[in-house]
């Protein structure tokens, strides 16, 4: 399964880029808090590579990672000193690298049956490997409690796109889903898409447990500066000694 075909993805980087934007200056203040004012940043999750583009302002070399060839493609024209490839970040190759980020809960995506924790755990070795001593590793992630109380359905609009988001989840089993459908402007119509995304979701302590038994020292944070996460995510910042 591929998520964040073309038009999603379009969609995603016209109207959704709050998100990367708004925290960027507390991700950057904790990067240069903990000693990384400069080297390679590798950012997995890159999407249309907005955060990708903000490191090289601030004088980082980039290396992105994402699952859909259509924002890689974005990315490519947002960052194009950046260097970008397609692949899962629970198995693709990760360079040496100064700090690692993983922004907008893509550890909980699960595209594939292999995303599952198991694979997170060996995701996490991965990261601690690749990283210098005393490299950092930001991470947001969605918990139990993003499962809403009902089904909760949105409707978004933009400039010649149109999207409706239908959120349910299962809290036995810790997912949760949401049924996108996009329509995009196409000549004198619209073209309709649909994707549905499957999150697993993690408590904050069995993400702590797991960096650590992969040699990090996990600190929570409640946010990125001021901006605070959306409900139900929960951040952590993870040094390698």
């Amino acid at each position: 399964m591929q998520g964040y075909r073309e038009d999603l993805a379009f969609i995603h980087d016209d109207g959704f880029i709050d998100f990367a934007n708004r925290s960027a200056p507390g991700i950057l203040a904790l990067l240069r808090r903990n000693g990384v004012r400069s080297g390679l940043v590798v950012d997995l999750g890159c999407g249309s590579g907005r955060w990708a583009a903000r490191l090289l302002t601030e004088g980082y070399d980039v290396a992105g990672i994402d699952l859909s060839p259509a924002m890689i493609a974005l990315a490519r024209r947002h960052a194009p000193r950046a260097e970008f490839r397609r692949g899962s970040l629970l198995s693709a190759r990760l360079p040496a690298c100064d700090a690692i980020t993983s922004l907008g809960e893509c550890i909980n995506f699960a595209f594939h049956p292999r995303d599952r924790p198991e694979g997170l755990r060996r995701f996490f070795d991965r990261v601690f490997q690749s990283l210098r001593p005393g490299g950092v590793f930001v991470l947001d992630f969605a918990t139990p409690d993003r499962i809403p109380t009902h089904v909760t359905r949105n409707w978004f609009e933009g400039a010649g796109w149109a999207l409706h988001v239908e959120v349910s989840g299962d809290r036995k089993a810790r997912v949760l889903r949401r049924r996108i459908v996009s329509f995009r402007k196409a000549g004198s119509g619209y073209r309709r898409s649909e994707e549905t995304h499957r999150l697993n979701l993690y408590t904050v302590p069995e993400v702590e447990k797991m960096l650590r038994s992969a040699g990090f020292q996990p600190e929570r944070l409640s946010g990125y500066g001021r901006f605070r996460l959306y409900p139900g995510m929960s951040a952590l910042l993870a040094r390698k000694p």
